[in-house]
């Protein structure tokens, strides 16, 4: 029993590991509307544009885009409905409508080109629901967002409240708060019950500060929403406040790309320069820029070095090479001394004076001796033995030589180590400090004056490699460079 367990809880796990192993990428998909050329309406200036560079927008972070402009009731119906069914079981749904919308008796409507809304029936058949966008939106299965830069000046309030008088209905400029879902973000161009201004740009004030974040990596949808809230604020000298309504259980982001500090974390230790040169071109303003240029000294010095050091080994190896052919060369001498030296000895030894017989042996034939050793013979000895004196004292000194050399080779190559190891410590890791926000620049303090001289620079440079600067020598390490 217990080893069939064993067998299922294994099958099981197998199971599992198959099952992650060919998860589907996240599916995101989208619908954007940008209606301008209204016929029974002032023409809006700028939402092609916006609903232009919201698709280039959402398209740049993986969304699946259905688009549209200058659609009519039937093209708004077709495009919503295609859209409805991408979003079935999707990670994440977007909707972005940029053109007229109003509030008739509490419900929201988004206005086709085309509408002509002059009664409560003009409402109900010539515009689109916004309930039916969240209809849409609902069948995704993951966070739905909807954005709305529709609370544009209309006639169509005109009309319509000239007869709220003697109809029982309700008109008013702007949108109605919409009754969030669990896992939707909903964001309007301004507050309810308020109208959001065109702006003279290219893009609506709302749209332009919402392109501008959403290109910005790693920001929580939250937190973007609150950057494009500030950013219209300001822009609009407080005169439109974009309106947030968020349920959310976890953190979502529409640009999931890495930001400067998630991929200098990853290549602050590296040693290829290429990246870190990408990295300060891609992040002029990342505040760790310093860092990486600091490196990227660092990896320079270092191949500086490595390539002296490849040049010493180069020089010494044909130094000893030279060594030990002179060294061959002296041994050769020496032997050939030596041998000349001993075949004169034994040339000298012939003649000795013959052995005497011991009694009663026979007599020993002895050769002739030969005559006594002249003159030039024992200067040829002495010369002989002068010789190879001279060799021994020739290898002596080359052997001298070599362990002079093998000394000095030593000694350098412990003085390279040294000066890599010097080298090999990289500046401290300040991914613990505060990060400027994307889009954001961090001021410096007032920089020292430039052209430092070389002592003060390497020793900044040692200071910066052991994690000793203060703000203030930091900044003068960058005039170094």
């Amino acid at each position: 029993m217990t080893l069939v367990a064993r067998l299922c809880g294994l099958f099981l796990l197998l199971l599992s590991g198959l099952a992650l192993a060919e998860t589907p990428p996240e599916r995101r998909v989208a619908l954007v509307i940008g209606n301008s050329s209204y016929r029974n309406a002032p023409v809006l200036p700028n939402t092609v544009n916006d609903a232009r560079d919201m698709v280039t927008a959402l398209r740049k972070v993986g969304f699946e885009v259905v688009d549209g402009i200058d659609l009519d009731k039937r093209g708004m119906d077709a495009a919503l409905t295609r859209f409805a069914r991408l979003a079935q079981d999707a990670d994440a749904a977007m909707f972005y409508f940029a053109g007229h919308g109003f509030q008739f008796n509490g419900e929201n409507y988004l206005v086709p080109v085309e509408a002509k809304v002059e009664d409560e029936v003009g409402v109900q058949y010539e515009t689109t629901r916004l309930n039916d966008v969240v209809t849409a939106l609902n069948y995704a299965k993951g966070v739905k967002i909807m954005v709305l830069d529709a609370c544009r000046n209309n006639p169509f309030v005109g009309l319509l409240a000239k007869r709220q008088a003697t109809r029982g209905f309700s008109v008013a400029s702007g949108l109605a708060p919409v009754q969030r879902a669990q896992g939707m973000v909903i964001a309007y161009a301004t507050q309810a019950n308020d109208v959001a201004a065109d702006g003279a740009g290219r893009n609506s004030p709302f749209t332009a500060a919402l392109v501008r974040e959403i290109d910005q990596p790693g920001l929580e949808v939250a937190a973007l929403f609150r950057r494009v809230q500030k950013s219209v604020y300001d822009t609009t000298a407080g005169r439109q406040t974009p309106e947030l309504s968020l349920s959310l259980l976890g953190d979502f982001y529409l640009n999931r790309e890495e930001t400067d500090a998630d991929i200098w974390r990853r290549i602050r230790a590296s040693d290829d320069a290429t990246a870190l040169q990408a990295f300060i071109q891609r992040y002029p303003q990342s505040f760790f820029v310093i860092d990486a240029r600091t490196r990227l000294d660092l990896l320079e010095r270092r191949s500086s070095v490595s390539s002296e050091r490849d040049r010493l080994v180069r020089e010494f190896a044909e130094r000893e090479r030279a060594l030990l052919q002179r060294l061959e060369k002296a041994e050769q001498g020496r032997r050939q001394a030596a041998d000349d030296l001993a075949r004169k000895d034994l040339g000298d030894a012939v003649g000795v004076p013959p052995p005497v017989p011991a009694p009663g042996s026979a007599p020993v034939a002895v050769a002739p001796a030969p005559p006594p050793p002249q003159t030039q013979d024992k200067a040829e000895r002495a010369r002989l033995a002068e010789e190879l004196a001279r060799r021994e004292s020739e290898l002596a000194a080359i052997e001298a030589e070599k362990q002079r050399l093998a000394e000095e080779r030593r000694n350098l190559e412990q003085a390279m180590a040294a000066r890599l190891g010097a080298l090999g410590a990289m500046p401290p890791n300040r991914s613990t400090q505060p990060v400027a926000m994307p889009g954001t620049t961090v001021r410096p303090p007032e920089v020292a004056p430039r052209g430092r001289a070389s002592g003060e620079c390497a020793e900044l440079l040692m200071r910066a490699q052991l994690g000793d600067l203060t703000p203030a020598a930091r900044e003068q390490l960058r005039q170094c460079r």
